[in-house]
């Protein structure tokens, strides 16, 4: 009996091959034959590679059928289309111009126009490097004319990249009718559809695309979107349960862009090629019309790759509607609230103390820094229809935190023909594109200072390497003037602990000297016998400091009883005066001794006096700084905020639960090391010039903080 062959599982030629070989061995005509030097070689190639093919297309049909295994586009958008899954399409960029519109004296010869107004469709050719775009208009505006001098003002005008376009279906039930948009690399969001009884109907409704089913009745103007073959969608309406069925020679109309995406970010200089009509009916020239680029074009993005459908459509899929995980809330906002920029979900438990029974999430609009309550309200409201019936949904507003850093770069000024100070402002780009980027601006994530390091060297050539200190910021923003409070911010990170750096004490009381000496660790009689009992010496430095601000009852009478009659009294023009007490307070700040304690300090005659040395704690380990009992009497902004900084320990900072972080008043300092030979130190607590700017009489390894920390004010039309 001939052998059954064994190597059915392999994918290899030459082993299919010899598989064969071996079979046909077996068999009595051909024990002794000589298969490489016959025809027969000839003939089991063509088996191998027969078999080799079978099995390799097998073998990749089913790896094609599962979403982790599968590789071919169309096959990936299949499969998540099963989950309810419809991939991001490509997106257009967006531009931001004004516009300036000289209109001539109407047909009656004596006023201006009404209005103008601005068609939709191609208006505008910008360009990126050596390419040209055309940009588009969705819809047409209108704007009143100045009768004083017939200018017409379009301000803020939102044009895409792309061509505006539009294709159209006749419904006829008598075929099997597709509505696909017959084009490739369409902005879907973009995409606009509306229904007319007939073509030559005027009246026309517009449908939106279909949001949660459960909300959808046999009249929802809606309709479902589907990715096809080759990049291209199709557009599905109601079945008269979800959504309203389409009634045979119903005309529909679809207008949508086709972009180019990535490729026309940055584009610039503008040049109108659209129309402009003013209410007589006239067609008004181009000389007529000038433009000025408030934002050039940004935001385009390329379609959802494969790699991405595949992490995303599950984790869609896995929502299902409802509201339990931390992500199930991140995402059911992001759609009830499209406007939101980043959001982010966290349980009350993870709170100190926790707080069982809620989930916060914290979201960050698009526009401006906060939601107003209004928008809280119905951002809950919404959530409640998702939401587990005990879990009570909290939108809070971000916690601000801020990253302050300060970077010493070594260029070659052989290798640039820029100065320091070009070369500085250059990294301050970079800086601000890697913020604008959403590198730092995201929620639960981290920052790694290698990574802002590296960013730092690509911003030039020139560079060789960089020294980057990071600071980290918050507001104390929980109190009224002149009321006791206490507030804690959580920085989330570990704090730099000056005790772990103050040496060990040896208890002999080495420092007294013939007069009252401290012991350096313990309690010195003076006479050089110490006790022993302080452990280690007094920190040399602080890694806790706030900005300057008055405290209610800390005067300038105070200053010179704890000073004990040294040096002159406080300068005038540095004080603020009570109206409650009539009497003058000092400016102070407060700083950590380095042995968890926060301590109310001011400064007379370049000496700094402690006030008080107990106005709050700091945990050093969870990076948790306590202010408080204190009473704030005014800022010098005038507003109720007090920044505190700390310097956080290690390179990796890790970004806390509805914490929204964002780079800060960066410094850079260019070093041409050609000429300035002078190393910036690493983190040394006895020599810490580097981190002072040169300056060595300070305390603190980190500077006071002269503004309040403030995110960045987005100005953006976006």
């Amino acid at each position: 009996m001939p052998a059954v062959p064994s190597q059915l599982t392999s994918l290899d030629f030459f082993e299919i091959k010899e598989s064969i070989r071996s079979y046909l061995r077996t068999r009595k005509e051909f024990t002794d034959y000589d298969f490489e030097g016959s025809a027969a070689s000839y003939l089991i190639d063509i088996l191998a590679y027969n078999t080799y093919y079978t099995a390799f297309n097998a073998n990749m049909a089913l790896n094609e059928s599962f979403l982790e295994t599968a590789t071919v586009r169309d096959n990936i958008v299949k499969i998540a289309k099963q989950l309810n899954y419809t991939p991001r399409s490509i997106k257009a960029p967006k531009a931001c111009l004004d516009m300036v519109v000289q209109t001539s004296v109407s047909l009656n010869g004596v006023t201006f126009p009404e209005f103008v107004t601005l068609k939709k469709g191609d208006v505008f050719v910008a360009d990126n490097n050596l390419d040209s775009y055309t940009f588009a208009l969705l819809n047409d505006i209108q704007v009143p004319v100045d009768k004083s001098n017939g200018q017409a003002m379009f301000m803020g005008v939102i044009v895409y990249q792309g061509n505006l376009l539009n294709y159209n279906y006749t419904v006829d039930y008598t075929q099997n009718q597709e509505y696909i948009i017959p084009a490739e690399n369409v902005d879907t969001e973009l995409l606009t559809v509306k229904i007319s009884p007939n073509a030559q109907s005027e009246e026309t409704d517009t449908y939106n695309i279909a949001g949660n089913v459960t909300s959808l009745d046999s009249n929802s103007r809606v309709y479902y979107l589907e990715e096809t073959d080759d990049f291209r969608y199709k557009i599905i309406f109601g079945d008269g349960v979800l959504g309203r069925q389409l009634i045979d020679g119903e005309y529909i109309q679809i207008d949508y862009i086709t972009t180019f995406g990535v490729e026309a970010n940055g584009a610039d200089n503008f040049a109108f090629v659209g129309n402009v009509v003013d209410s007589d009916g006239r067609v008004l020239p181009p000389q007529a019309i000038s433009t000025t680029t408030r934002e050039k074009a940004q935001q385009g993005e390329v379609a959802e790759t494969p790699l991405q459908i595949k992490f995303r459509a599950p984790r869609s899929y896995a929502t299902q509607n409802r509201a339990v995980t931390e992500a199930d809330y991140e995402h059911i906002v992001s759609e009830i609230y499209p406007q939101a920029a980043s959001v982010t979900a966290y349980g009350g438990e993870k709170l100190t103390p926790p707080v069982y029974g809620k989930v916060y999430v914290a979201v960050r609009p698009k526009t401006g820094n906060k939601l107003n309550e209004s928008t809280k309200k119905k951002i809950e409201n919404d959530l409640k229809k998702y939401t587990v019936a005990s879990i009570q949904p909290e939108v809070i507003d971000p916690t601000s935190f801020y990253m302050i850093p300060k970077t010493y770069a070594y260029y070659n000024g052989n290798d640039t023909n820029l100065t320091g100070s070009q070369l500085g402002t250059k990294i301050l780009q970079s800086i601000d594109d890697f913020n604008r980027a959403g590198q730092s601006n995201r929620f639960g994530g981290r920052l790694e200072t290698s990574k802002f390091g590296a960013m730092v060297d690509n911003a030039d050539t020139a560079i060789s390497g960089n020294v980057t200190q990071m600071a980290l910021g918050q507001n104390l923003d929980k109190f009224t003037f002149g009321n006791v409070f206490t507030q804690c911010l959580d920085f989330g990170n570990p704090i730099y602990d000056p005790n772990d750096y103050s040496g060990n004490s040896d208890g002999n009381g080495d420092n007294g000297g013939d007069g009252d000496g401290d012991g350096t660790g313990g309690n010195g009689d003076g006479n050089g016998n110490g006790d022993g009992t302080g452990g280690k010496c007094n920190p040399s430095f602080s890694t806790v400091k706030s900005g300057t601000f008055y405290a209610t009852g800390y005067t300038e009478d105070l200053v010179n009883l704890t000073a004990s009659g040294g040096g002159a009294a406080v300068s005038n023009d540095t004080v603020f005066s009570s109206n409650e007490e009539n009497q003058v307070l000092v400016p102070v700040n407060i700083r950590d001794d380095g042995k968890g304690n926060l301590m109310l300090v001011t400064t007379r005659d370049e000496s700094e006096v402690i006030l008080n040395a107990t106005v709050g704690t700091v945990d050093y380990g969870s990076g948790q700084v306590c202010v408080g009992p204190l009473a704030i009497q005014q800022t010098p902004s005038g507003e109720p905020e007090l920044p505190i900084s700390v310097m956080p320990f290690g390179g990796s900072i890790e970004i806390p639960p509805g914490v929204d972080p964002t780079i800060f008043n960066p410094k850079v300092n260019p070093i041409d090391y050609t000429i300035n030979k002078v190393p910036v130190p690493n983190f040394d607590p006895n020599n810490f010039s580097g981190y002072n700017l040169g300056d060595t009489s300070g305390i603190n390894i980190i500077d006071y903080p002269t503004d309040t920390f403030t995110y960045p004010v987005d100005t953006s039309c976006f």
